[in-house]
């Protein structure tokens, strides 16, 4: 079975060159060499606080930054898009393994971040519009299939050996992922600019396509679905962006242990991701969406209390089960949604549950700095349960009334 996966892998159905260098410029996209050690090396110059704050800058960067580069994208070309994206993060990635003081931080955090957004979408819609260009559309699925494997594969190669790499210089992990990004500059030179285009980017459908997302997500069919689904993922961004990595070292993990650990994570998640039909066939969709808070809340509420390995041991249980709380969500958003503004409403659920991060990014940083980041996982933990208890209450007595 494993072998004849990694055949469907690499085999080439499509026979088309600009997907075939696609592939390549999605696998070193993210090879993120400093992917488990990223923290430990700012450690040395920063403190939990700054850490914070870094992360926060960039989710603002990327977030802020993903209107204009779509619109650059339509107005230049993907080709051009891309090269942009590929350049500037080999220079951003490349320059962080020199970087020693919070304001240097800042700086590449801030460019690396706009890179992401440069890329993100384009690929996906480089690789759409180049089936479409050959006539090929009806493989995008496939192809899909076959980006999120490389991507896989890509991120747990690179994050294993990151660790290892750091051992012999802490910005070793960056400088390598700058030189997978020039490999990845180097492809986009190859690359022909699709004819077509799919979609023609501007402000007025922006606007349009993202207000129609807001009134579906908060209409009066769906709140009661939306609340919990945004009360998921708010406090999924903040375990993602900065608790998940701290609480890490905190737990006295090397580079080479948070490598290995990500690591096995991420392989331990991708195959129940393949049964969720199955699972969501006898499981209520909104239950699993709360099965994800509860293993959330058990990873984090008695930190104080266990040893590490009892808390790796609930870390690995909650990863394992990421995929079907993830697909979860979606499939909730997709129900019932117009075709034409799905996108949207997702993107506008991801733009929502970025914001408590971002609002309370300081904060957050300035308590795991005074109370120690097992105190704050306590804290964090009792105002989900607390939130997640005031959401049940509102659904029943709403249900009442009805």
């Amino acid at each position: 079975m494993v072998i004849s996966g990694i055949k469907y892998i690499f085999k080439d159905s499509v026979k088309s060159r600009n997907i075939r260098l696609g592939y390549w410029l999605i696998a070193l996209h993210n090879a993120f060499f400093w992917f488990a050690p990223w923290l430990l090396f700012i450690y040395r110059y920063v403190d939990i606080r700054q850490a914070t704050i870094l992360t926060m800058i960039a989710l603002v960067t990327q977030t802020l930054a993903e209107i204009p580069t779509g619109a650059l994208a339509d107005l230049i070309g993907k080709k051009k898009t891309l090269m942009i994206a590929f350049l500037i993060t080999t220079l951003a990635e490349g320059g962080m393994a020199f970087a020693d003081t919070f304001g240097e931080f800042a700086v590449f955090f801030v460019f690396i971040s706009l890179g992401y957004s440069f890329y993100s979408g384009t690929m996906d819609a480089f690789m759409y519009d180049s089936l479409v260009d050959e006539g090929k559309k009806d493989l995008y699925p496939e192809v899909l299939s076959k980006s999120n494997a490389y991507m896989g594969i890509s991120t747990a190669v690179a994050t294993l050996a990151g660790g290892y790499l750091f051992q012999f210089w802490g910005g070793l992990p960056f400088l390598v992922t700058g030189l997978a990004k020039f490999v990845g500059l180097v492809v986009t030179f190859l690359i022909v600019e699709p004819r077509v285009d799919t979609f023609v980017f501007s402000y007025k459908n922006f606007v349009k396509q993202t207000s129609l997302g807001f009134s579906y997500l908060f209409n009066r069919r769906m709140i009661k679905v939306s609340l919990v689904l945004i009360l998921m993922g708010s406090f999924s961004t903040i375990a993602y962006e900065i608790l998940d990595d701290v609480a890490v070292v905190d737990w006295g993990y090397s580079a080479t242990g948070i490598s290995i650990l990500y690591t096995v994570a991420l392989l331990l998640s991708i195959p129940l991701g393949f049964f969720y039909k199955q699972i969501s066939e006898k499981i209520n969709p909104i239950y699993l969406v709360v099965g994800g808070i509860f293993f959330l809340v058990l990873n984090y509420l008695f930190s104080p209390l266990i040893n590490v390995t009892v808390w790796t041991g609930l870390f690995l249980i909650r990863d394992i089960f990421s995929p079907i709380r993830k697909a979860a969500i979606t499939d909730l958003i997709n129900r019932g949604v117009a075709s034409n503004i799905r996108a949207t409403t997702l993107s506008t659920y991801e733009l929502v549950v970025r914001i408590p991060f971002v609002i309370f990014g300081v904060v957050i940083g300035s308590t795991m700095k005074d109370m120690g980041v097992r105190g704050f996982s306590v804290i964090f933990s009792l105002i989900l349960i607390t939130l997640l208890a005031i959401y049940w209450l509102y659904r029943v007595l709403t249900s009442k009334r009805l």
